[in-house]
C-alpha cells in the first residue's frame, strides 16, 4: 500500500511538474512567435504604405520617427481613411534596417499586369514573385486587406482604389530558424529538467517515505502476530465449551459462546488472509476457466439462498479463460456471493429477495457481477463499503453479523490483479458489485 502510494505521488509529482513546464513553454513560445509576427506585420505595413519600397527618408541614416510619421504618407494622398499604420515600436527600426531585410513587391494593375520588384532579395526572381502573388491574389483577392504566409514569407496584400494589388512579400527564414532553435532548446532543456526532478522527487520520496513503510510493515506484523496468537485461546475455549456440553447438556448460554467463538475465528481468518494480501509481491499466475470458478464457488451458496427464501439466478457463460491465482479469484467471488446471501431482502412491496451472479466480457475485460434486492438503501455510489471495517447501517442493525473486511480483501484481491471493483445502487432498492479484470 505504502509503494503504491509513493508511486503515486511520484506520478503526481511528475505530471504537476509537466504541466507547469508546457505551460511555460507554450507561453514562452507563443510570446516569441506573437511578437515575430507583430514586428514582421509592423515592417511590411512600412512597405506597404510607400508603395512596396522603404521610404526614402528612410535609407542610410537615422530616422527622427516622428517626422517619419509626418513625411512617410502625404495628406492628400488619396487614400480611404485609417489606411495608414503608426509604427507602435519604433525600436524595430535603425539605419541598418533596408539593408537587413530580405523583401519582394509585386503590383498588379486592373487589367491583370504584373510588376515585380526584387532589388532586396537574391532568392527569388521575378518570374517567381509574380506566380506567388498570382496565386495569394486568386485565393485572397476579394478582400480589401489580407495578412498570411506563403512558406517561409510572410506578407500583406493590399486592394487599390484603381482595383488593382500591391502584395508585399517579407523574407523570414532566418527568424523562422531562430524560433525553432529557441523552441527545440526550451524543449530539450526541459525534458532534462523533468529528468533531474523525477531523480530528486525519487530520491527524497525514498527518504520520506521509509518511516512511514517501516511503521506499516510493523502494523502488518503486529496483526499477523496479534491474529496467530489469538488461534490457541479460541481453539481452547471452543474445546472448554464442548466439554462442558458433554457434561451438561447445551444451553443457551454454550451456544452464544460457541456462536461467539465462531465469529472471532473468522474474523482472524479475514485479518491473517487481508495482512498476507498487503504483504503479497507475486501471485501464483495461471491460466483457469473463469467460468468455471464462478460457477462452482456461486452454486455452493444455492442452498443457503434457498434457506433464506432467496431466488439467485446464474448467468455464467462458458470456456472464459483468464490469467491469475486462480484460489483467490473464488475466494474473491464467495465473499462477494456470500456478502449477498448476508443482505439481500425483497424490496417494499415483494415477496422474496433476488440475487443475480453474472460473468461477461467487454472486450479483453472479465467483468464479474454480483446484484441483489434491499429494503431500502442510498441511490449512488458505495465506495465506502470496501473500506476495512466499515459497516452500513442497514448491516449493524441486521442479525447477520459481519467484520467490515470481506469487501476489503475483495478490493485487495481485484488490484492485486490489475483490476477495479465498484459498488452502486442505482435505484434504491438494489446494490451492485461489480469486478472488472
Amino acid at each position: 500500500m505504502i509503494r503504491r502510494l509513493r508511486r503515486q505521488f511520484i506520478l503526481v509529482a511528475m505530471l504537476s511538474t509537466l504541466a507547469v513546464l508546457t505551460v511555460i513553454i507554450g507561453v514562452l513560445n507563443a510570446a516569441n512567435y506573437i511578437s515575430m509576427n507583430r514586428k514582421a506585420d509592423t515592417m511590411l505595413d512600412l512597405l506597404a504604405e510607400n508603395g512596396g519600397m522603404f521610404p526614402a527618408v528612410f535609407m542610410g541614416k537615422e530616422v527622427d520617427f516622428g517626422e517619419l510619421e509626418e513625411r512617410r504618407v502625404p495628406p492628400d494622398n488619396g487614400k480611404k481613411p485609417g489606411a495608414e499604420k503608426h509604427i507602435k515600436d519604433r525600436n524595430l527600426f535603425s539605419s541598418e534596417t533596408p539593408y537587413e531585410t530580405r523583401f519582394f513587391s509585386v503590383f498588379s494593375s486592373s487589367d491583370q499586369t504584373f510588376m515585380a520588384y526584387t532589388g532586396r532579395i537574391a532568392s527569388v526572381s521575378e518570374e517567381d514573385a509574380v506566380m506567388i502573388a498570382r496565386s495569394v491574389i486568386q485565393k485572397y483577392g476579394s478582400k480589401d486587406r489580407y495578412r498570411g504566409n506563403y512558406g517561409n514569407f510572410r506578407y500583406v496584400l493590399s486592394k487599390e482604389e484603381t482595383g488593382g494589388y500591391l502584395a508585399v512579400f517579407l523574407d523570414m527564414t532566418q527568424e523562422i530558424k531562430s524560433f525553432r532553435t529557441v523552441l527545440l532548446y526550451s524543449i530539450i532543456i526541459s525534458c532534462v529538467g523533468l529528468m533531474a526532478v523525477f531523480f530528486l522527487v525519487w530520491f527524497f520520496s525514498k527518504k520520506v517515505f521509509k518511516p512511514v513503510e517501516e511503521s506499516d510493515r510493523k502494523q502488518k506484523q503486529f496483526i499477523t502476530d496479534a491474529s496467530h496468537e489469538l488461534k490457541t485461546p479460541l481453539t481452547i475455549i471452543s474445546a472448554n465449551v464442548d466439554v462442558l456440553e458433554m457434561e451438561s447438556e447445551e444451553n443457551e448460554w454454550s451456544k452464544s459462546i460457541k456462536n461467539q467463538v465462531k465469529r472471532m475465528s473468522g474474523l482472524v481468518e479475514q485479518m491473517v488472509t487481508l495482512s498476507r494480501l498487503d504483504e503479497s509481491k507475486s501471485l501464483e499466475m495461471n491460466d483457469f476457466s473463469l467460468s468455471d470458478a464462478v460457477l462452482d464457488t456461486a452454486q455452493a451458496y444455492l442452498p443457503v439462498a434457498e434457506r433464506n427464501a432467496q431466488e439467485m439466478t446464474l448467468d455464467i457463460p462458458e470456456e472464459i479463460i483468464y490469467k491469475g491465482d486462480e484460489k483467490q479469484i473464488r475466494q474473491m467471488v464467495g465473499l462477494l456471493v456470500e456478502n449477498a446471501t448476508k443482505y439481500t431482502l425483497p424490496p417494499k412491496g415483494e415477496d422474496k429477495g433476488r440475487i443475480l451472479v453474472k460473468l461477461s466480457l467487454k472486450g479483453k475485460k472479465k467483468i464479474i457481477t454480483v446484484w441483489n434486492t434491499v429494503e431500502e438503501t442510498q441511490i449512488g455510489s458505495k465506495e465506502r463499503y470496501f473500506e476495512r471495517f466499515y459497516r452500513p447501517d442497514e448491516s449493524r442493525n441486521s442479525k447477520q453479523g459481519g467484520s467490515g473486511i470481506g469487501l476489503s480483501i475483495v478490493k485487495s484481491i481485484a488490484e492485486a490483479h490489475k483490476g477495479k471493483v465498484s459498488a452502486e445502487s442505482s435505484d434504491g432498492k438494489s446494490i451492485q458489485f461489480e469486478v472488472i479484470l
